[in-house]
């Protein structure tokens, strides 16, 4: 071997490269989806957390999504500027702040999700049924390891 010739990955980078290129590639995927509701990605992550375990905090949001704190912020103004959220103090703990999903949020999620839904089913229609149930369960187990590191 020449020593300008690539060197061949190992089996742990080449399946962290296919991942990131099938991430890069869902991700423009479902920036496209977004852009049909006036939204970003990121906006919709948030806006989806708020619907499926809200009311929550900012600070929750971040931990759960794995977002930084000042971008948390920007999306919250966003989604309040839009009207798909809306704020309260918290029942026991007036200086906290509770993000909820207001019924314009909910319908653009509702319709977002479908369109999400649309256009996953299509991406994976390649899978057959077993591959996609061993897909979930190699996924999952690769996301439990990040979650414990």
């Amino acid at each position: 071997m020449k020593k300008s010739d690539p060197v061949p990955p190992d089996k742990e980078t080449l399946i962290v490269q296919l991942l990131l290129k099938c991430g890069l590639f869902l991700q423009r995927e479902m920036n496209q989806v977004c852009q049909r509701f006036g939204l970003k990605q990121q906006q919709v992550s948030v806006l989806n957390e708020i619907v499926w375990h809200g009311p929550i905090n900012q600070k929750e949001l971040g931990e759960k999504l794995l977002f930084e704190k000042s971008n948390v912020s920007k999306i919250v103004s966003i989604l309040l500027e839009k009207n798909l959220i809306s704020s309260a103090g918290a029942p026991v703990d007036r200086r906290m702040t509770l993000l909820f999903e207001t019924p314009e949020g909910l319908a653009v999620w509702k319709d977002c999700m479908q369109a999400f839904h649309q256009s996953s089913t299509e991406i994976m229609s390649l899978l057959s049924e077993d591959e996609a149930v061993e897909a979930i369960r190699f996924l999952k187990k690769l996301q439990k390891a990040f979650k414990n590191k």
